[in-house]
């Protein structure tokens, strides 16, 4: 599918029209805050963060921050009050402030403990390789590997994960990960925010991510998909850096208020 760069506000207005009410979902890295080497550096950029404030603040709005990101390090790094914060792509999320965690993924904790170690120990004379922990999931980064490819780590972790019934492995950017084997991920919780707010709202998703695909297919034709980079994807529309998203959801605040 075409995917037509977002140039104008004319673009969003024509998409749009005269939506009473949007659902703004965004992902984090690599939208919100740029990709940075070390996964514990990125930070949401100051032009993001008052974009983000001032659509939370509109009446007419729900916003969520949609990441692959342990939920407990989503929403420090985010910090905007009255944002609904969804972590590991949907398997933890924020109901009335309170964390809550798919029963599935609840179920496989011990199973992801156990892989986690497996994975540890195979990779332990991988120089540069990181496995991160975010409880209900499990991300191992490559991006400052030395001396492994990205076949050699995904090979070491599905060779981990196979036998284990209710775990699967996965591929995003320069990472692999493992979750609970459950048909729930970032399309999926757009259709569930879609049920919080009224039917003739708009729906709106940002994102840059692998992941973010199945929130693009989500998307209704008078929604707007907005691919961050350049590649194949479902959206109809990108924006070609990170460094653009802040113009673009000032520009959503112009459909809302209108002219």
């Amino acid at each position: 599918m075409t995917h037509t760069p977002v140039a104008n506000s004319y673009r969003i207005e024509r998409q749009l029209g005269a939506a009473p009410g949007l659902l703004v979902a965004l992902d984090f890295d690599g939208t919100l805050a740029p990709i940075e080497d070390d996964p514990d550096a990125p930070e949401i950029t100051q032009a993001n963060r008052h974009a983000v404030e001032a659509l939370a603040d509109h009446p007419d709005t729900l916003v969520a921050v949609v990441s692959g990101r342990q939920l407990a390090d989503l929403r420090p790094r985010v910090a905007v009050d009255g944002v609904r914060y969804v972590g590991n792509h949907g398997l933890e999320y924020t109901v009335d402030g309170e964390r809550m965690v798919h029963p599935e993924a609840q179920a496989r904790l011990a199973d992801i403990e156990a892989v986690r170690e497996e994975i540890e120990r195979r990779l332990a004379d991988f120089d540069g390789v990181e496995v991160e922990d975010k409880e209900v999931t499990l991300t191992v980064h490559y991006r400052r590997a030395t001396d492994a490819s990205a076949a050699d780590v995904t090979a070491v972790v599905e060779d981990a994960v196979d036998p284990v019934e209710g775990l699967q492995a996965g591929s995003g950017k320069m990472i692999v990960e493992v979750k609970p084997t459950v048909d729930w991920h970032k399309g999926a919780v757009v259709e569930w925010l879609r049920e919080e707010v009224p039917e003739t709202w708009r729906a709106v998703y940002v994102g840059d991510d692998t992941t973010d695909e199945d929130a693009f297919r989500a998307l209704d034709e008078d929604d707007l998909a907005v691919l961050v980079g350049e590649r194949s994807t479902a959206a109809d529309y990108r924006v070609s850096s990170q460094a653009e998203v802040s113009r673009l959801l000032n520009r959503l605040l112009g459909v809302l208020d209108g002219p």
